[in-house]
């Protein structure tokens, strides 16, 4: 029988505490019980954990910093070429040990399977897709940044991932968007795709279900974010939002205690003189540095309430929302209207309120009014939004993918290789 050999480039991967190591992590496993050979390469560290088919690849930039050649090439490629991306280097390193595992596995049938970000993976994959003809599935569990918000980054610097995220459209068979307005976004760009793009949603895994656990005894309602906060992904007007409650006395700074347990970039956070005030108070609770996943996820399921912070975006869901769902108990967020965040909420069942960034501070501060006023007991999801986004059911959606890539192999070779002398107009 061929074996079905799926090589995943995965930056990240258990048993790092990182949230984009979730989905590779899940795909690999439910595609395992559907009879593939899942290779996984990533630079996570594998100590502790013993799985055979999972290679650990250091990243030089990580692992020598400043003591290597390689770490002088990535400075210099992030400093005048693609400031942020991380894994250049490292994808050289991955793309050979795939390139060798494919040379110990001869006659398998091999797929190709990237994830970003960051861009080490995709890059990774494309030199492989490249040299070895094989086919290639590339998974965006965000979109590319554009960057408009940073300064410090210049037009040239925007056409290099313009070009990139180019090359990959027409390079890989098939590229998944995690959100439908990801999908849209993708279309727009690139309407040559021809229904390359498709959506697999993030979602959770039935066999690790993160049940919510009970309140502590306590004389105060809770709200937990736990997670790094950066200068877009801001709790700002929540929390001014709260202060103005708390002073026109629709709320008492006794009986409610927010809590932000994570590193936070400037911005992120009003100034320090309210943060101070605010802490005097009783209701801010601050503890600014990461903690382990295990600990992240006990605060989370042992309060009462959930916030939820993904203003920035009107396409992409954050992994938080799907371990919030779980849990069940009221959920706060700060998203665009009619992003996908907000409409996950919609139809999941659980019960949860939505401010909208930019909207006037009477607004603002009805929604969050109305928020403490809801009831904590736990709300099971909907047994329609269980099946869409179960991670055994999304691996049935890729191996479907695979399959589809490899019946219509020869016909793929023709056309890529027509199509890998061509500039992709943008």
């Amino acid at each position: 029988m061929t074996e079905h050999l799926l090589l995943m480039f995965a930056y990240h991967f258990p048993p790092e505490n990182a949230i984009g190591g979730a989905r590779p992590y899940r795909f690999a496993k439910y595609l395992t019980r559907l009879g593939y050979t899942c290779r996984v390469f990533t630079a996570a560290d594998q100590t502790g954990r013993n799985d055979p088919n999972t290679e650990y690849i250091p990243d030089p930039y990580v692992t020598l910093p400043r003591e290597s050649l390689q770490w002088q090439l990535e400075r210099v490629i992030r400093k005048f070429f693609m400031p942020g991306a991380l894994g250049t280097q490292w994808s050289h390193s991955a793309c050979r040990a795939a390139r060798a595992h494919i040379r110990a596995h001869p006659g398998a049938r091999v797929t190709i399977f990237s994830t970003f970000p960051p861009l080490g993976p995709h890059l990774a994959a494309w030199q492989l897709a490249r040299s070895e003809n094989l086919p290639w599935i590339a998974d965006f569990r965000d979109p590319f940044p554009d960057w408009s918000e940073f300064s410090v980054v210049r037009p040239h610097h925007r056409r290099v991932f313009r070009w990139i995220e180019g090359a990959i459209a027409r390079r890989a068979d098939v590229v998944i968007a995690n959100t439908d307005g990801a999908m849209v976004k993708w279309q727009d760009e690139f309407p040559s795709l021809n229904g390359k793009v498709h959506v697999i949603w993030n979602g959770f895994d039935p066999e690790e279900r993160i049940e919510p656990l009970p309140v502590p005894p306590q004389d105060y309602k809770s709200l937990s974010h736990v997670g790094h906060l950066y200068h877009n992904r801001t709790a700002t007007p929540i929390l001014e939002s709260i202060e103005r409650l708390i002073a026109a006395g629709r709320l008492s700074p006794a009986r409610i205690r927010v809590r932000l347990v994570g590193s936070s970039e400037a911005g992120a956070l009003p100034n320090q003189e309210f943060l101070d005030r605010a802490r005097d108070e009783g209701w801010l609770d601050l503890v600014n540095q990461c903690i382990p996943q295990r600990d992240a996820l006990q605060i989370a399921r042992s309060s009462d309430r959930l916030l939820l912070l993904q203003p920035q975006s009107a396409t992409q869901v954050p992994g938080k929302l799907f371990e919030y769902l779980q849990i069940g108990r009221p959920i706060l967020a700060l998203v665009q209207p009619a992003s996908p965040s907000e409409r996950l909420l919609k139809r999941s069942g659980v019960p949860h309120r939505c401010v909208y960034p930019g909207s006037a501070p009477e607004a603002i501060d009805e929604v969050v009014a109305d928020f403490f006023a809801l009831p904590t007991a736990a709300v099971a999801l909907n047994s329609g939004f269980e099946e869409r986004f179960n991670a055994d059911n999304q691996a049935q959606t890729l191996h479907a993918l695979v399959q589809s890539l490899h019946s219509s192999a020869s016909e793929r070779s023709q056309c890529r290789a027509q199509r890998d002398f061509r500039w992709v107009e943008r």
